[in-house]
Parts: C-alpha cells; sequence; structure tokens
C-alpha cells in the first residue's frame, strides 16, 4: 500500500478532467537530448530544420503566446495584400490605357483594334481574361490583330515616357524564339496626306507671331454674322458621321479617354522598335516548368504595370515541339498559363492565335482548347468564288470588298453569367491598305447581272392574246 500526499491526489484528479491543458505545456526530451514542446496536436516544436515561423513560435511557452504569434503574422500578411490591391487600384485610375467597362466595371484594356474592342461589348478586353482568335483555311489574318495587340501595348508604355529599365506603365511578353517579332509592329496611323497637312497648317497658325496676330484682327474686321460659313461642309460630314455612332469613338469617349485606343497603319512600322524593357519574349521549346517560372518572374518584376500576353501561332509546329502533339501537355501549358493569369488578374491580359485546319480532324483536341480561354472569336476567310463575286459587286467601290465572317463564339464575363452571346455570320472583316476593320455583314447585289435580266426581259417576244383593254372615257 502507497500513500500519496493530498496535493498530488488533487494535482491528478485536475489533469484526468482536463486533459487538453495537461499536454499543452508537456516538456519531453528528444533523441539529441534536448527539451522540446509538445503542442496540443502533438506536433513537436523543437525539430531541426524549423524556419524563422517556427523558431518563433517555439519561444513562446503557452498557448496564448502562439495564438498571438499567428494573429500578428495573419496581420502582416493581410497588410501586404491591402497595400498589393493599393498600389494596383492607384495605377489602374492613372493608366492612359484603362477604362472600366460599359457592361460590368471591370477595368479593360483595348485590343488595339476599335472594332474588336465594339464586338467584345466590353470596349476592350478586360484584365484577367483571355482572348483566343482562331482562324479558318491557310490565310493568315489574325496576325495582324495579334501585332496590333502588341503594338497598343508598346504605345501606351510609351505615354509616360517608358522606354528604359523600369519606367512606363505597360510590359508586352511573346510567347516565340522570333525575335525578330518587334520589328514587324505597325505603327500609328497619323490620318491621310491631307490631313497631316492640314494638321501642320494649324499649329503654324496657332502659334503666336505678329503675322498671326494682323491676319486674325483683319479677320475680326470681316467676320459676318453666319459662322457656318467658314467651315468647309466635309467637316461636318465628319462630325455627322462621328456623332451617328458607326462604329467609331464617341466624342464624348475621345474626351475622357483620348489614349485609350489608337489607329495603326498596318502598312507602317512602329518606330523606334519596342527594347528589351518594353518586351520579353520567351521560348515555349524549353521545358515546361522553366517556361511557367520565366513568365510568374515577369509578372513579379512589374507589379504595377499592364502586362500583355500574347501567344501568336499557338502550337504550330514551327514554334512548338513535337511534345505539345498530346492532348495532355497542352493542357498543363494552357492550364498553367491560365491560372498564371488569373492569379495576377488585376494586371494581366492574354491573347492568342490558333489555327483550326493544323488539328481539324480532332474535335475533341479543339474543345479542349476553347474550354481554356475566356473569349473566342472565329475568322472565316471567303473562297476564291465569293471575292471574285464581290469585286464585281463592289467595281466602282473597291474599298468596301470583304475578306472573310467573323464569328463571335464566347465573349468574357458575359458568357459566364450565362448570357448566351452567339453571333455567327453576322460580321464581316476587311484588311485594306491601311487597316483591320470589322463592320456588318450584308449580301451585295451584282448589278451586272441586274443588267443582263433587264436586258432579256427587253429582249424577249411578246404575248399574242392581249391580256389589258384601253377603256376611253
Amino acid at each position: 500500500m502507497s500513500f500519496r500526499k493530498r496535493g498530488d491526489v488533487i494535482t491528478q484528479l485536475h489533469n484526468d478532467r482536463n486533459p487538453e491543458q495537461r499536454f499543452s505545456r508537456t516538456e519531453i526530451t528528444n533523441v539529441r537530448g534536448t527539451k522540446s514542446i509538445r503542442t496540443p496536436g502533438g506536433i513537436s516544436a523543437g525539430t531541426r530544420g524549423v524556419n524563422p515561423t517556427l523558431a518563433k513560435l517555439k519561444a513562446s511557452r503557452n498557448s496564448s503566446g502562439i495564438t498571438e504569434v499567428i494573429a500578428g503574422l495573419e496581420q502582416v500578411s493581410i497588410d501586404e495584400s491591402d497595400s498589393r490591391t493599393t498600389q494596383q487600384s492607384n495605377f489602374h485610375g492613372s493608366h492612359p490605357g484603362l477604362r472600366p467597362s460599359p457592361a460590368t466595371s471591370l477595368p479593360t484594356t483595348s485590343t488595339g483594334s476599335a472594332d474588336l474592342d465594339k464586338i467584345l461589348r466590353h470596349m476592350g478586353l478586360p484584365l484577367g481574361q483571355s482572348l483566343l482568335i482562331e482562324e479558318q483555311t491557310t490565310t493568315d489574318f489574325s496576325s495582324v490583330l495579334a501585332k496590333v495587340f502588341v503594338a497598343q501595348g508598346i504605345v501606351h508604355n510609351r505615354v509616360d515616357g517608358g522606354g528604359t529599365q523600369g519606367a512606363g506603365n505597360t510590359h508586352v511578353v511573346v510567347v516565340s524564339p522570333n525575335q525578330a517579332f518587334g520589328k514587324q509592329l505597325p505603327g500609328v496611323y497619323h490620318g491621310s496626306t491631307k490631313d497631316i497637312k492640314r494638321s501642320k497648317i494649324s499649329e503654324q497658325e496657332s502659334k503666336v507671331t505678329v503675322q498671326n496676330m494682323l491676319q486674325q484682327q483683319q479677320q475680326q474686321g470681316q467676320r459676318t454674322t453666319s459662322k457656318d460659313l467658314k467651315i468647309a461642309w466635309r467637316y461636318g460630314l465628319n462630325d455627322q458621321r462621328h456623332k451617328s455612332g458607326s462604329g467609331k469613338r464617341t466624342e464624348s469617349d475621345l474626351e475622357t479617354y483620348p489614349r485609350y485606343n489608337n489607329a495603326f497603319d498596318i502598312t507602317s512600322r512602329l518606330v523606334p522598335a519596342p527594347t528589351s524593357a518594353e518586351i520579353t519574349f520567351i521560348s515555349p521549346i524549353q521545358p515546361l516548368r522553366s517556361f511557367l517560372s520565366q513568365l510568374e518572374a515577369v509578372l513579379k518584376k512589374h507589379p504595377c504595370k499592364v502586362v500583355r500576353i500574347l501567344m501568336p501561332n499557338l502550337l504550330h509546329p514551327a514554334i512548338y515541339p513535337t511534345r505539345f502533339a498530346k492532348l495532355s501537355e497542352i493542357i498543363r501549358l494552357l492550364h498553367g498559363v491560365r491560372s498564371l493569369v488569373k492569379t495576377y488578374s488585376m494586371q494581366t491580359a492574354m491573347v492568342a492565335t490558333f489555327s483550326c485546319d493544323l488539328y481539324s480532324s480532332n474535335r475533341l483536341f479543339k474543345a479542349t482548347i476553347e474550354n481554356l480561354f475566356d473569349a473566342i472569336i472565329n475568322l472565316e476567310p471567303f473562297p476564291q468564288e465569293m471575292l471574285q463575286f464581290l469585286e464585281r459587286a463592289y467595281k466602282t467601290q473597291p474599298n468596301r470588298v470583304q475578306h472573310g465572317l467573323l464569328h463571335i463564339e464566347r465573349l468574357p464575363h458575359l458568357s459566364e453569367y450565362g448570357e448566351m452571346h452567339i453571333a455567327r455570320s453576322e460580321w464581316a472583316f476587311k484588311n485594306g491598305k491601311k487597316k483591320f476593320e470589322i463592320e456588318p455583314w450584308g449580301i451585295p447585289v451584282d448589278d451586272s447581272e441586274v443588267d443582263e435580266s433587264k436586258s432579256s426581259v427587253a429582249g424577249s417576244e411578246p404575248h399574242e392574246h392581249q391580256t389589258t383593254k384601253n377603256l376611253e372615257f
């Protein structure tokens, strides 16, 4: 029979009733002979190889101290996320290439084509979204939209004098080993030669010189009450076109967002060409893990810039290795890029071009690729017979000849909300001498066929039987 003190019995009863408190401060001795604390979950905090955060937790010997440290770490992470959000909201308000979407009020950037911005229903591509431009047959009209998308980002970056390392507001990432892609970007369209001469004359007249002041005094003495006579009729027509809303930006948009969208001349080149501080080329030939790490490093390097990601000629055999012929490898690639776009959704926008004829026999292949994009448009060029018909119909107006149809398969955000905005054979595109245009599609009337039908009716023999009778009153 053993005798124990009264205090030991009370302590044992207290520990039996509160097992958590009994194990909360139990000190054990590990193999190396050092004491460590075993937490209520049974995890020892005195093991080797812990990070500094767990080292701080090891220093606190009670559960209240551990709770305070964890709460402090959570507060630090919240403060970091809040500061990052504040920085992004600050550069969103001052960025010349961002505006709120009229449909969802999300920050939106231009694709470089005003007509495409209008068709997407957001006046551009919202940040954190991806656009897939599919093209049928063996033509290459989608490359024009790809180059315009990159050129618009370079022009935005140079608004604030960005051209050096760390300056600017926009950065471009091109997934291609072709380093000469940056030298093929179209230049900004400044108008026709007449418009350029007219602007130079207006600039000279606006300068304060003695000759201009004398001319202004003479004009003030010769003024008449009808001021409209001084305005040429062609300017009035131009104003009516802008007010009619025929696909062009309204005057209010020009005043509110003057540098949001630019017109580009595809026959000229952007001068000077973009530098390494403005554009980054990432080759898809390297292993997938290193490719995604390089892309994420670029996004982390420019936290307060809009990063435009372009994937031209997606899965083309001349650019991508043969391993991407497997569907599993393509899913890994596109899913990895999509996850980065969604993670940095407040600063990224992605556009990819894809030739449907490369994988026309495998429908599952094409459907899987489409499911990993937020918006999809499809370019269907006209066959040769249709182009010949349009050339005959627009014989006197060759600039109106379209080159194909544009189908809308999916719209960013709106399709996710359940609004099935699918439009097929409603829009047509044409690649003109100066720019890429999208307009409503309508089948024209061939005047030559109408003339032939009229001549055939006039040359036909009259009927023998009279079907009408003249009446005399």
